[in-house]
């Protein structure tokens, strides 16, 4: 949600685009602290399989760019409006990504938004 309050403004107020680093920071922390906490699941074969763990990989390289582009540019060391094409790239990927777990879960129905959305939603999965 902050991405697209932060791309629907154009310019944001500083105080969404810090929330926006801090919570990628920690995002990211996480990842480097407890690894990568997702499976391919049983039923993804083939190529799809191999290119599993270079997805995510790649995006948190695209949420780690964002990330220091925006705080680069929020602590004066780049132009203010730095980041904001980080931003679609992002958004976009993101999109492209949730879609292919939406595949996943309807066509391959291995569950994988189940994992990934809290239990009270399971109902209407």
């Amino acid at each position: 949600m902050l991405v697209l309050v932060m791309v629907k403004g154009g310019t944001s107020e500083p105080w969404v685009r810090w929330t926006f680093v801090i919570g990628g920071v920690l995002w990211l922390g996480m990842t480097l602290i407890k690894g990568m906490m997702c499976k391919p699941g049983p039923k993804l074969q083939g190529p799809l399989r191999a290119a599993y763990p270079w997805m995510h990989r790649g995006m948190y390289a695209v949420l780690a760019v964002t990330v220091a582009l925006n705080a680069a540019a929020l602590l004066g060391w780049m132009p203010h409006d730095t980041g904001w094409v980080a931003l679609l790239v992002l958004l976009g990927a993101g999109a492209l990504h949730g879609l292919f777990h939406f595949w996943r879960h309807n066509v391959l129905f291995d569950g994988a938004l189940r994992v990934m959305t809290p239990r009270f939603m399971h109902k209407i999965l």
